[in-house]
């Protein structure tokens, strides 16, 4: 024994569990810069979401509409098409399981959106309530009950919507 009172390993058997306990941890440690980045992303999400509990204020439509980039543009059709898929809820036409599907799919085009939009600040600050809201009524919807509430405020988000963006694949797709 050393003065520490530790006895020092001599014997390979006792020095390979300490050597097989670091290459473990290392092991676990090495991705948690990566999973720090996608960390932020769910903060991100759950900002807006926590955002979302409160009433969103929208901002004040532009003088001249903003360009979306291709992820918004892309994740706002996914919003559209699942709240077309929703409607059905008002004539009792969707199981818990399409709700819950349908809340998933919002879920999925708004994270999307956070992970891969990249607008300028003004833009940007212009869609966050936007994408609050969405997440909110995807909320409302994850137990799997229809919810009119939900279905409102999505409509209102896909209307105000072009009022802030001049998003080509918006007006071409629009079936009125």
């Amino acid at each position: 024994m050393g003065k520490s009172g530790l006895r020092r390993a001599t014997n390979p058997k006792e020095t390979a569990m300490p050597r097989l306990t670091f290459a473990l941890c290392l092991a676990l440690l090495l991705p948690l810069p990566a999973l720090a980045g996608e960390h932020a992303h769910a903060e991100a999400a759950d900002q807006h979401a926590h955002e979302a509990a409160a009433p969103a204020r929208d901002a004040a439509a532009p003088a001249t509409r903003w360009q979306p980039d291709a992820p918004l543009s892309r994740g706002m059709q996914r919003v559209r098409a699942a709240t077309a898929a929703l409607e059905h809820g008002e004539h009792g036409h969707l199981d818990a399981v399409q709700v819950q599907g349908i809340a998933a799919e919002l879920r999925a085009a708004v994270d999307e959106m956070f992970a891969n939009c990249r607008l300028d600040p003004e833009p940007d600050a212009a869609l966050h309530p936007l994408l609050a809201r969405v997440l909110s009524a995807s909320r409302a919807l994850a137990g799997g009950e229809f919810d009119q509430a939900a279905l409102d405020e999505l409509r209102a988000v896909l209307a105000r919507y072009p009022e802030l963006f001049e998003d080509v694949a918006w007006s071409v797709s629009q079936i009125d």
